[in-house]
């Protein structure tokens, strides 16, 4: 509901939610929502190394959209994208996985899709990522009904191990991909102008 002041304005609610917002807390929420990717792909890493696939899919996909949110933040931050872009973009959890898609990409192309598995630098895994799946995340924490063929679905009977390794893939090429665009490798800029085009 919108204000008294807001009515005789003619502002919209938006302005409300994002007043108090300045620059420096979107470099903040840039640095604090990357920080919380890192650490749900680690927690992610815990769960898959000891069989629980859906939880870690759960959390990897939460680190995707985090990341979203991370780089959202920082392209407000650098002037690409404004407040109130801002305030859309971060309670649509589809944009924020859309937004996502270069990871994606990224993740299915070369060198990046291959990962080092053994000691020897030969030793390597193609991983060929399927595109993340907000059904699958719904899938991974609560049960399904199938009503037409009555039957009760667990969700470690529909996120596979593959499935978990695959998007815990696209989070890892995420978080490497910002490295080298905006950390010790890169040309030290944040936000997606450097790798989104």
């Amino acid at each position: 509901m919108k204000t008294n002041l807001e009515i005789m304005l003619n502002l919209p609610m938006v302005f409300k939610f994002m007043s108090w917002l300045t620059k420096n807390n979107f470099l903040e929420i840039y640095k604090i929502a990357h920080n919380n990717a890192a650490d749900l792909l680690r927690e992610a890493e815990l769960l898959y190394n000891h069989k629980h696939f859906p939880r870690a899919y759960a959390l990897a996909f939460t680190a995707l959209e985090e990341i979203s949110k991370s780089q959202f933040a920082a392209d407000v931050f650098t002037g690409l994208h404004t407040s109130e872009d801002f305030e859309k973009f971060y309670r649509n959890h589809k944009h924020k996985i859309d937004r996502m898609a270069w990871a994606h990409d990224d993740a299915n192309s070369y060198p990046h899709d291959l990962r080092l598995v053994g000691p020897d630098i030969d030793d390597l895994e193609r991983i060929n990522p399927s595109e993340p799946d907000f059904k699958k995340r719904s899938d991974a924490l609560y049960i399904g009904v199938d009503f037409n063929n009555k039957k009760i679905i667990k969700p470690n009977e529909q996120i596979t191990e593959k499935d978990a390794k695959e998007i815990m893939r696209i989070v890892e090429v995420a978080l490497e991909r910002i490295w080298e665009v905006s950390g010790e490798f890169g040309g030290n800029q944040i936000g997606t102008k450097g790798f989104m085009k």
